[in-house]
């Protein structure tokens, strides 16, 4: 992927985030969509987490609705691997650039897959154990 798409995808997640914050919101997940001709990512926030439940992802008080991006099969081929694996390695390299990183950071987790699959974590924050 190209320099710039990663600028689109993060100016996405930033104009997200900055007009959709919430303290509500434990953990987000970057949810996917497969289309024709392309794949979509639609952000989520959710008012629980548990890495152990792959459905903590569909308590959700936030979500970008319609406000997709999108990952065109031109661009990262037309496998559900290749969808996969383009919008972790997106969401990875928000997080360790994007504008709003650390306010994600401070939620439990972030995750990224396909609605009807398992959500792989981009990011656990540890808790201490006094927390």
């Amino acid at each position: 992927m190209t320099d710039e798409f990663c600028k689109e995808f993060n100016a996405w997640v930033d104009r997200l985030l900055t007009k959709h914050a919430s303290s509500s919101v434990v953990a987000y997940n970057f949810n996917l969509y497969e289309h024709t001709e392309q794949f979509a990512i639609q952000l989520v926030g959710a008012r629980s987490f548990d890495v152990t439940d792959q459905d903590w992802a569909c308590d959700e008080i936030f979500s970008s609705g319609e406000d997709l991006f999108y990952l065109p099969h031109t661009i990262v081929g037309d496998r559900w691997k290749n969808g996969l694996e383009a919008a972790q390695s997106l969401v990875k390299n928000y997080l360790q650039e994007g504008a709003q990183a650390a306010f994600l950071k401070e939620s439990r987790g972030v995750g990224v897959g396909f609605v009807e699959g398992d959500i792989e974590l981009a990011y656990l924050r540890k808790l201490n154990a006094l927390s």
